[in-house]
């Protein structure tokens, strides 16, 4: 009976603990470039976003050729020219949630957090915080949060003649929704 007893509290533990990590299986992350003669703007849909709810780690992690313009010759420069998908092939973000401990990941609700951490991208990393929403929903948390990304920190290039094509500083927006990491 203590054999079947402890097996079972050992089981429990593993659902527990498997439990506290959710994933999405896919996430929209977008950008958006203002500048004087033109907007540019992609998404793409590949990013996973995985949160632990017990030490508010988040991560994300996306293919730089995966988003989408509306222009064929954008993604093209933007992959060759910009960001050379080609040696740099993803963007991460390996962060934390300030202040994880005052959610409540078992009610309904809608959090304002701060989300610090690093990204890399075109070989260089970079501090970043991030503002944002986190909103419990039964069992699935929603993620939606918009920052700024400078160009320049990545070490990406806009030649002169292009300025007023492409912003110095860039919009990157993800939404997601997450689901518990499901035992296999």
């Amino acid at each position: 009976m203590k054999k079947i007893v402890l097996l079972s509290a050992v089981v429990l533990f593993s659902l527990a603990s498997k439990a506290q990590i959710f994933m999405a299986k896919s996430a929209e992350i977008s950008f958006f470039s203002e500048a004087r003669l033109e907007n540019i703007d992609a998404k793409s849909v590949t990013g996973k976003p995985i949160i632990s709810v017990k030490s508010g780690a988040f991560e994300v992690q996306v293919s730089m050729n995966s988003f989408k313009f509306k222009s064929g010759l954008m993604g093209e420069h933007f992959n060759e020219t910009y960001v050379e998908s080609h040696k740099y092939p993803h963007a991460i973000f390996k962060g934390k949630i300030k202040d994880n401990d005052k959610i409540d990941y078992t009610k309904d609700g809608t959090y304002d957090v701060l989300v610090e951490g690093n990204m890399t991208m075109h070989g260089e990393t970079k501090d970043v915080s991030a503002t944002g929403k986190l909103t419990i929903k039964g069992n699935q948390i929603l993620v939606d949060s918009k920052f700024k990304l400078k160009l320049a920190d990545y070490k990406i290039e806009v030649p002169t003649s292009k300025l007023a094509n492409i912003a110095e500083e860039v919009d990157v927006t993800i939404k997601a929704t997450l689901e518990p990491l499901k035992n296999k």
